[in-house]
């Protein structure tokens, strides 16, 4: 290039500038290339929140300063953005950051901000997408994606026979964990007693009769309640998805639902024969052939089989493939309902229903949602009308009800439950928080409820309740 520059002949000067250009790129240091290519892939287009959050995680876990991830965390908490897994690790760390330094008001802070914390546009990401073609007479709805709860790391950090008690569905294999689990209890006693296992086991056995004895007292009270009510009586069947679950993932192949993605469940609260659940399962079209071919179920119509053998209250059960690896199963009839709303592309979710579900964060791992008039006809349907309209009066009422819970370090349930009235809303707050200081020491109550937090919103509209356990308090209750 040097020749050129020294030619005789003048360059035009658009020619010029760029053979400048090309000189002093030549002899500049190539920083920015050497300073891209040295940069991890991660952090070329790193978010300010993403930032935030791994200098945190850096000063918690490798320099172990708390003070220094602290600073970070409520940093990140204070930021915009639709990173919301981001916003819930972070905030879970503080509730376990603040709870080593012995900052109690500052971990039922955080616990209440978990709402509000990153909160941007609402979404369903944590719904099945078919979801959206269910009957407006379905009001209440919960889901778990059983991926990223098994993925977690408390999952990885508990002993692994209790994620698997709760998805297998080998009756079998349960028995062996609960007997296992009965064994650690009894050798936990015997050790801080100074006691025989046997005696220990003897003990537990007393306990459970008494505590067995109890419950029976209060299912007879409640029983004896409700005749003098002018509510009907309560439908003595479970949903489908409490009573057929196994037997579907058996069907297919598979006696734990440790396989499948996620699941979504919903009913009409006032008929659980209404009832159906959906599921995400890997290479679904090959396992519904399978067992076709296999004749564990039967076709019905295109994409809709039975499962023989299965009574649901008179109904027969069907499974369909609305979508790719979604399994939708229900009552022949729910399910014909279900399938004619996905052929026309109509959405027909419950409004008040999707209202709620829309705001709880999207990165839950496991959630619920119920309308208003579900959680009014829960509380109240039992009570004689008088008193029915004595505690409506007084109390706030519910506008619904959402539920999220998310598992991380830490496992957090939390519950909110918007009101129509602020100063009800407080009274009920106080009311709950002096039962939970009185708790009487009654099937270990107690120390259940001492762990929740009970609060309202920041601005008043709703309450709240808060519940989160880590690795170690989740081990202990085990062995209670």
């Amino acid at each position: 290039m040097l020749p050129m520059v020294s030619s005789p002949r003048r360059p035009r000067s658009g020619r010029w500038l760029a053979v400048c250009a090309a000189a002093l790129a030549l002899l500049a240091p190539a920083t920015p290339e050497v300073a891209a290519a040295d940069t991890p892939p991660d952090r070329r287009y790193e978010t300010n929140a993403q930032r935030l959050h791994r200098k945190g995680v850096f000063c918690m876990e490798e320099l172990e300063r708390r003070d220094c991830a602290i600073e970070k965390f409520e940093e990140l908490l204070l930021e915009r953005t639709q990173e919301r897994e981001l916003i819930t690790d972070g905030m879970l760390r503080l509730v376990k950051l603040y709870e080593k330094e012995g900052r109690p008001e500052d971990v039922k802070e955080m616990l209440r901000r978990f709402w509000d914390a990153g909160h941007g546009r609402t979404r369903v990401g944590h719904l099945i997408y078919s979801t959206r073609y269910l009957p407006e007479d379905l009001d209440a709805m919960a889901g778990l994606d059983i991926g990223k709860v098994l993925d977690a790391p408390i999952s990885k950090r508990v002993p692994p026979d209790m994620p698997e008690y709760a998805f297998t569905c080998d009756e079998a294999r349960r028995e062996q964990i609960e007997d296992l689990w009965l064994l650690r209890r009894a050798q936990r006693r015997a050790r801080d007693k100074k006691i025989s296992t046997n005696e220990a086991f003897a003990e537990i056995a007393k306990e459970r009769r008494e505590r067995e004895a109890r419950r029976a007292q209060r299912e007879a009270e409640a029983k004896a309640k409700a005749k003098e009510s002018s509510a009907p009586p309560e439908p003595e069947y479970a949903p489908v998805f409490v009573e057929h679950t196994c037997d579907v993932a058996k069907a297919l192949g598979s006696f734990s639902l440790a396989r499948w993605s996620r699941m979504d469940v919903a009913l009409n609260h006032t008929d659980p024969r209404r009832s159906m659940f959906m599921a995400e399962i890997p290479e679904l079209e090959a396992t519904l052939e399978r067992a076709e071919r296999q004749g564990v179920i039967t076709p019905v119509r295109d994409r809709v089989w039975a499962l023989p053998g299965i009574d649901f209250h008179g109904h027969a059960l069907h499974l369909a493939r609305l979508d790719k690896d979604e399994l939708t199963v229900a009552p022949a009839e729910l399910l014909a309902e279900i399938a004619d709303n996905s052929e026309r592309r109509k959405s027909t979710l419950n409004r008040e229903l999707r209202a709620l579900l829309i705001k709880i964060p999207v990165d839950s791992h496991f959630f619920g949602a119920a309308t208003e008039k579900t959680i009014q006809d829960l509380g109240f349907g039992g009570m004689k009308k008088g008193r029915q309209k004595f505690f409506q009066m007084l109390l706030p009422r519910p506008k619904g009800v959402q539920i999220a819970g998310v598992a991380h370090e830490y496992l957090g349930l939390f519950i909110r439950m918007p009101t129509d009235n602020p100063l009800k809303g407080e009274m009920l707050v106080g009311i709950a928080r002096r039962m939970i200081s009185n708790a009487e020491e009654d099937d270990g109550d107690a120390d259940m409820l001492k762990l929740l937090d009970v609060a309202q919103a920041s601005d008043k509209r709703a309450l709240l309740l808060s519940y989160v356990l880590s690795r170690t308090q989740i081990l202990e209750m085990m062995v209670q």
